[in-house]
């Protein structure tokens, strides 16, 4: 009896189609996941560990994509997983970035002691005495070099740099260059996580592979 001819598997796809198809789905997961990962309780963003979570699901996730999308894990994938990584973990600072400049104004318009006293100053009216005077001009003085500095210490406060200074006060008070360095080798163990995660996943197998082979003839 002849042998029936072999059931050939279908080649897995890499057009540009494809390609720009899973980049795009991807950019939208990846934002989505940002956002999500911001709004999470502070109690869940352990330092490392989270950035470390985030690469493993990032990775899986758009694996799984191409594949159900026939794409195969080429280093030209592995690459635009990396690059999606990065993007992810940079939006991630930014917008939390912005939560902490929006949390650090608001703490600094509820403080209305100053305003109240430059209010206070400016409707009254200097003293006659010439000593009171200079006691008064004395104390406008100070009380504007004070106001200056208060505006000096709000916008370092609005900088990335005193987030990241922020973020890791918990653990330990360290000054720049520090908290960005331990930023970046967050990024690196993150991006590092996406890869791992991303070889672990199994391309599915197709119909075609999985169906039973016919009966070898006995005669």
């Amino acid at each position: 009896m002849m042998d029936q001819p072999a059931v050939s598997q279908p080649e897995p796809t890499s057009s540009w189609s494809g390609c720009i198809q899973w980049f795009c789905i991807g950019l939208v997961l990846i934002t989505a996941l940002s956002i999500l990962a911001v709004h999470l309780p502070e109690r869940l963003k352990l330092l490392l560990v989270y950035s470390v979570v985030y690469g493993m699901i990032v990775g899986a996730a758009l694996t799984t994509l191409a594949f159900k999308l026939g794409l195969s894990l080429k280093w030209a994938l592995l690459v635009a997983i990396l690059c999606l990584t990065v993007f992810g973990q940079s939006l991630v600072l930014y917008l939390s970035h912005q939560r902490y400049k929006e949390a650090t104004l608001q703490q600094f318009k509820m403080d209305k002691t100053s305003l109240m006293l430059e209010h206070t100053l400016a409707k009254g009216e200097p003293p006659s005495d010439p000593e009171a005077r200079k006691q008064h001009e004395e104390f406008i003085k100070q009380f504007e070099s004070a106001k200056q500095e208060r505006r000096d210490k709000e916008q370092q406060l609005l900088e990335i740099s005193s987030y990241l200074q922020h973020r890791i006060s918990p653990v330990a008070r360290l000054e720049t260059p520090w908290p960005q360095l331990f930023w970046f080798i967050e990024l690196i163990l993150c991006c590092v996580a996406a890869i791992w995660a991303s070889l672990q996943v199994t391309r599915p197998e197709s119909p075609a592979s999985t169906a039973e082979a016919p009966p070898l003839d006995k005669s």
